[in-house]
C-alpha cells in the first residue's frame, strides 16, 4: 500500500482544513469560516477550530464511523459552548465538512457529510464517488458565473446557503440535525485499486459548473500525474485566473487536504 496525501493553505488568512492519517483510518476535514468572521483559541477561527476537533475525534478510531461523527458533532458544540457561542444565531456557528475512510479486513468502511468527498477508483479507470449527491454550492457559483464574484447579491446568497446547514447539507456544526445527514457504507476492497479523500479546494476549476459535480477530470489528471501533479494543475488553472473571471469560484485558492490510497 502507497499513500500520499497533501495539506495545503488557500489564499486565505488561515489554513482551516485538516488532514488526518493513523494506522488504518484516514481522513479529511473542510472547515468553514463562521459568516461573523471572528476568531478564538490561539486566534483560530470557528472554521479551522471545528475541523481539528472532529479529525482528533475521529483519530479515536473505537466507534463505527457514524458514532465518531457524532462525538466529533458533540464535542464542536461543547468547544462552541465554552467560548460563548450562542447555538440560536446560526451564523456564527463553527462548521466543517468530513470525509473518512478506514481499512479493515470486510472492506473499505467510509463516511461523509457536507462536500469533503471520497472516491473510489478500479483498476481498469472506472470510479465511483460515494453517496455523490448535488452541489450545494451550485446557485451561489451560478451567480458568480453570471454577475461577477464581486457582485452584492453573491455575499448574499452565500448567507442564504449558509443556513441550510442541516437543513438542506450536513456539515458537523454541534448541531442535532448534523446526525440525519451522515452518509455511511462499507465499499468491497476487491476491485479498487485507489481511493481518494479530499476537501472543495482540489476540485479542477470548471467554467461552467454543474448542480452534481463531475469528477472524471480530476479521476484522470491524478491517473496521470499522481495526487501533487494533480493538485499543481489545478493551482496553475486558478492563478491564471487571479480575478476569478474564467473560473467562478469562492476565493482565488481554497485550501486543500487530500490523500491518495493506493493499493
Amino acid at each position: 500500500m502507497n499513500i500520499e496525501h497533501i495539506i495545503q493553505q488557500g489564499s486565505g488568512e488561515r489554513n482551516e482544513d485538516c488532514l488526518v492519517m493513523h494506522q488504518n483510518i484516514f481522513g479529511v476535514f473542510d472547515g468553514a469560516t463562521s459568516l461573523d468572521g471572528s476568531c478564538y483559541e490561539g486566534g483560530l477561527s470557528g472554521g479551522a477550530l471545528a475541523s481539528s476537533i472532529a479529525g482528533q475525534t475521529f483519530l479515536r478510531n473505537h466507534h463505527p464511523l457514524p458514532r465518531l461523527a457524532a462525538e466529533a458533532n458533540d464535542s464542536i458544540r461543547d468547544r462552541m459552548g465554552r467560548c460563548g457561542i450562542d447555538m440560536s444565531r446560526r451564523r456564527g456557528l463553527w462548521s466543517t465538512s468530513a470525509a473518512v475512510v478506514r481499512l479493515t479486513e470486510k472492506g473499505i468502511e467510509w463516511f461523509r457529510t457536507g462536500d469533503a468527498q471520497v472516491v473510489f477508483i478500479d483498476g481498469d479507470g472506472g470510479f465511483r464517488v460515494a453517496a455523490g449527491r448535488d452541489d450545494h454550492d451550485y446557485p451561489t457559483l451560478k451567480m458568480i458565473a453570471e454577475r461577477g464574484r464581486r457582485h452584492p447579491d453573491v455575499q448574499g446568497l452565500i448567507e442564504v446557503v449558509r443556513q441550510g446547514m442541516n437543513r438542506d447539507y450536513g456539515v458537523l456544526n454541534g448541531e442535532r440535525e448534523a446526525e440525519d445527514f451522515f452518509l455511511a457504507g462499507l465499499e468491497p476492497a476487491g476491485k479498487v485499486s485507489s481511493v481518494l479523500l479530499f476537501t472543495d479546494g482540489l476540485d479542477v476549476p470548471c467554467e461552467t459548473p454543474r448542480r452534481r459535480k463531475d469528477f472524471s477530470c480530476l479521476v484522470g489528471k491524478h491517473r496521470e500525474l499522481g495526487l501533487a501533479g494533480l493538485c499543481d494543475h489545478v493551482r496553475s488553472l486558478e492563478a491564471a485566473d487571479p480575478d476569478i473571471e474564467r473560473y467562478p469560484r469562492f476565493k482565488r485558492h481554497d485550501d486543500i487536504a487530500a490523500i491518495a490510497i493506493h493499493f
